[in-house]
């Protein structure tokens, strides 16, 4: 009897235990996603000269690619990622377009790389 009740405790303490890695890893796709899907429409703006929306897009994008260092635990894509966002919002907000563009499809290629 006490054999099965250990079994159980230690059978639930596990599933619960890999529900939360799973929850954690979903999180973690969750705000990548996100982070690449305002980034993409920073990059589509940013071609086309509205430094204003590349700004309010990268914006988002860094917001969500914080959130996913959070969930992330260190990981060194998302990091870079995260660099060059906040590279991007500073050459947006001085007015430079074609320089905030390659910054965001740098954190393009990390954020993208870190889902790998």
């Amino acid at each position: 009897m006490k054999a099965n009740l250990i079994k159980i405790i230690v059978t639930s303490a596990t599933a619960l235990f890999l529900s939360m890695q799973v929850y954690a890893a979903s999180e973690l796709a969750a705000h990548v996603d996100e982070a690449l899907k305002h980034a993409d429409e920073a990059v589509v703006h940013g071609k086309e000269g509205h430094t204003n929306v590349l700004l309010e897009h990268a914006k988002e994008s860094l917001v969500h690619a914080k959130e996913a260092a959070a969930e992330g635990e260190g990981n060194a894509h998302i990091v870079h990622g995260i660099k060059h966002l906040e590279d991007a919002i500073k050459h947006a907000e001085a007015g430079h377009a074609a320089e905030a563009t390659k910054h965001v499809e740098e954190a393009i290629e990390h954020l993208r790389a870190s889902e790998r």
